[in-house]
């Protein structure tokens, strides 16, 4: 059977369902929202597949509880299933804190301030023996419910949390079409050193285990093979982007996910975000508009971001009162201190801009901290300027909403180290998001670029995201899978 037709198994630290309880009682679906859910949902409803993921909520270990974590979506109006694993919290911790955020988060975004950190020692040993402990049980629970299906199905394997399963489910199931796809940028050879070498090896050898690996762009592409090539008995081939390992042979690929752009603006056409705009219109004014929207993440560079603000207002001081700065952030990690410190360092920031330009009718930047949705898409419709600047990023998928909402003719100022900069990056101004100076330039380039060119380029950027729509990104990585099966087939022949 082709892998285009096959059953559809797929695994991620986070389902594309969280359960909560109704007001009547019963347990009823949340579905999460983000291009990979909806990608990957339309194949698993399309192949009557299966998602294996971490159990999340109460809710959800209550339903593992009396299911033993096997959990037919029919009954909810969908056509797949769920196989969620109740993991102990202290297990988990070690698993998804420590290493997945606390270590391989951090090397691959270049997080760390290394004449201070990181310092690895016994702490770091117990928590890897978690992580690999977690992802045991993913391949394991992924092998189980393959025999569950009449044929034999493809395995679609998410992100950094997983890095081990597609070498431990090797091992179990040998002949299984296998794709790992890494959604976040990814740390090159140099770098990547930095990691205990178990750590390091475990995770470039898990990875190696799939059949294909798949990355948002060329960067990252290349440095994990630069990164594995280090290995012994791996070999590289750049011109053909593969890696050669332990006879087998690994193709690593590009396919940059996207947004569904459908019912984003159903929702931006609803009334409750015409009153949303109408608000955001009143308390701008007739002021120019510079949006982020961000998670209050370290990766996101947002202290960098309002100081490259400030000092446009300090190099071209007749912006002063003619623009604002809103930041929509919403919290994340509050649970690491490294993301309690820095959120503490953004809003410090924004107040001493605040303090040192502000005047009595008007205040530079605000920062507004919440999970807002709606309010980001009213945001996504008004702005000016759209200030995307991580440091290092995987994609950005703000990079590619905002232009599809966008009315005003919006220009993108886009980190040239943002996956979606490979995508976009012809239609936006593109910065270093480490120079202030070059960054500053950009934010009043964009304000004065004239009608013609800012919806030459709105419309650029909104062409670019709409030929690539999320389905396109799951069927690609099929492709790749099905090239696997006929060249095994071809070699058995």
């Amino acid at each position: 059977m082709s892998a285009l037709d096959a059953p559809l198994i797929v695994a991620s630290n986070r389902g594309p369902v969280t359960f909560e309880r109704a007001p009547d009682g019963v347990l009823v679906p949340r579905r999460g929202t983000g291009g990979l859910v909806t990608a990957l949902i339309g194949a698993l409803q399309e192949a009557e597949g299966l998602w294996v993921a971490a159990a999340m909520s109460p809710q959800d270990r209550e339903l593992v509880a009396t299911t033993a974590g096997r959990i037919d979506m029919h009954g909810f109006g969908a056509s797949y299933r769920l196989r969620y694993l109740d993991i102990a919290p202290d297990v988990y911790a070690g698993y998804y804190n420590e290493i997945s955020n606390g270590i391989l988060w951090f090397v691959n975004h270049y997080l760390w301030d290394t004449p201070r950190a990181p310092s690895f020692d016994s702490s770091t040993d117990f928590a890897w023996d978690r992580y690999v402990e977690v992802n045991r049980a993913f391949a394991q629970a992924l092998a189980e419910e393959a025999e569950s299906f009449d044929t034999e199905p493809v395995f679609l394997i998410q992100d950094y949390q997983l890095c081990l399963v597609p070498r431990m489910l090797r091992e179990l199931r040998p002949a299984a079409l296998i794709a790992h796809f890494s959604h976040t940028s990814i740390a090159g050879n140099t770098y990547i050193r930095i990691l205990p070498a178990k750590v390091r090896e475990g995770v470039l050898r898990g990875m190696l285990g799939a059949d294909v690996l798949g990355f948002h762009s060329e960067q990252w592409a290349d440095n994990f093979i630069s990164s594995a090539r280090s290995l012994s008995g791996v070999r590289a081939d750049l011109a053909r982007s593969r890696v050669m390992a332990e006879g087998r042979q690994v193709a690593v690929r590009i396919h940059p996910i996207s947004v569904e752009a459908g019912p984003m603006r159903e929702t931006a056409a609803t009334p409750e975000l015409a009153r949303l705009r109408k608000r955001l219109n009143q308390w701008r004014g007739d002021r120019r508009l510079i949006l982020r929207v961000d998670r209050l993440e370290l990766t996101k560079n947002i202290v960098r971001g309002f100081q490259a603000y400030e000092l446009l207002l300090r190099r071209y001081p007749a912006w002063r009162g003619r623009v604002v700065f809103l930041a929509m952030l919403s919290p994340s990690r509050m649970d690491i201190p490294e993301y309690r410190e820095y959120a503490e360092q953004c809003f410090a920031e924004a107040t001493r801009i605040n303090q040192e330009l502000g005047e009595r009718d008007w205040q530079p930047i605000e920062v507004r901290v919440k999970e807002d949705y709606l309010g980001a898409l009213a945001a996504y419709g008004l702005y000016d300027v759209l200030f995307v600047n991580p440091v290092f990023d995987g994609m950005n998928l703000v990079a590619m909403e905002g232009p599809l909402l966008n009315r005003r003719g919006g220009v993108l100022v886009l980190s040239r180290n943002a996956g979606a900069y490979f995508r976009l990056g012809r239609y936006a101004i593109p910065v270093n998001p480490f120079d202030c100076t070059e960054m500053a330039d950009a934010l009043n380039t964009a304000l004065e670029m004239p009608h013609d060119e800012r919806t030459r380029r709105a419309r650029g950027l909104s062409r670019l995201v709409l030929a690539n729509p999320p389905e396109r990104w799951v069927r690609s990585q099929l492709e790749d899978l099905e090239r696997v099966r006929l060249r095994r087939t071809a070699q058995a022949s």
